[in-house]
C-alpha cells in the first residue's frame, strides 16, 4: 500500500494513505501511532488521525534531514499481527418520525421503503476510525453503499443531541446539539460524551458499533434510566 510523507512544518510531519475509508488503512494508522508513541513518546506533542491521514506534531523542530531519517525508520516498521484490543458496542436507535425527520426523504432518494433503509442501516457493523467535529463525534466506516447520501446543501441550524445521521459515505451520531448538514434518520438515547469520565468516551478508535432498532416506549425508558444513572451500556 502506497504511503506518502510530508514535512509540512518545522514541527509537523504528515503521513498520507490512499483516500479510502478502509479497515486496512485504519489498522495501519493505529500501528503507526503505537510505534511513534513507543519510540518518541516524550518528543510528541500531539497525534491526529483522519480516515487516511496521520499528523505528527513534535515538541521540537525537526530538520529535513532528521525528518527523512524518521521516514526511513517508519518504512522499516514490521507488519506483524494486530496487538490492540477492540470491543463491539450495541447502541439503541429510534428511527424515523420526529427523531429522524429525513428518513422518508432518503427513502425517496434511494427509491426504497423506510423499513428497508432502517434494515440496511441497522444490519451493518461499523468501525470507529477517529473522533472529530464535536467532542465525542464518532467517524464510522462501514455504511452500506446503497445508503450513501450527499450532505444537505443548506445545513440545519440545530441538530438535536443523539441524532443518528448519514452524510456522504458516512454515518454518525451527534453527541450534542449542533448545526449540521447530515441527513437525520433516527436518535440514540445514550450520552456519547461525558467530560467527568476518563476517558470521556466509552468506545475507542478501532472498536465496532452496531445499531439496534427500538420503539418509542423503549427509547423513553432508556432515557429515564440514563437520567437516573441506572442504564448500563455493555459490549461484546
Amino acid at each position: 500500500m502506497e504511503i506518502r510523507f510530508f514535512r509540512t512544518h518545522s514541527k509537523l510531519v504528515e503521513f498520507i494513505w490512499p483516500p479510502l475509508i478502509s479497515e486496512e488503512i485504519l489498522k495501519a494508522l493505529i500501528k503507526v501511532q503505537q510505534y511513534l508513541e513507543k519510540e518518541y513518546g516524550e518528543g510528541i506533542k500531539e497525534i491526529r488521525k483522519g480516515y487516511h491521514t496521520l499528523s505528527l506534531k513534535l515538541q521540537e523542530e525537526i530538520s529535513e534531514e532528521d525528518c527523512q531519517e524518521l521516514i526511513e525508520e517508519f518504512k522499516r516498521i514490521p507488519a506483524g499481527p494486530d496487538d490492540y484490543p477492540t470491543k463491539t458496542w450495541t447502541l439503541p436507535v429510534l428511527y424515523g418520525g420526529e427523531y429522524g425527520k429525513d428518513l422518508e426523504l432518503l427513502a425517496k432518494i434511494h427509491k426504497l421503503k423506510t423499513e428497508e433503509i432502517i434494515q440496511m442501516h441497522s444490519e451493518s457493523v461499523y468501525t470507529i476510525h477517529f473522533y472529530g467535529f464535536l467532542p465525542g463525534f464518532m467517524y464510522l466506516g462501514g455504511l452500506n453503499p446503497n445508503l450513501y447520501t450527499k450532505r444537505k446543501e443548506r445545513p440545519e441550524r440545530l441538530i438535536q443531541e443523539g441524532t443518528v445521521a448519514i452524510g456522504g459515505q458516512q454515518t454518525g451520531i451527534y453527541p450534542q446539539e449542533s448545526p449540521g448538514g447530515w441527513n437525520a434518520i433516527g436518535s440514540c438515547p445514550l450520552p456519547l460524551f461525558d467530560i467527568q469520565k476518563k476517558p470521556p468516551v466509552f468506545a475507542q478508535v478501532g472498536d465496532s458499533i452496531r445499531f439496534k432498532v427500538i420503539d418509542l416506549e423503549t427509547y423513553k425508558k432508556i432515557k429515564f434510566q440514563v437520567q437516573n444513572g441506572k442504564y448500563e451500556l455493555k459490549h461484546d
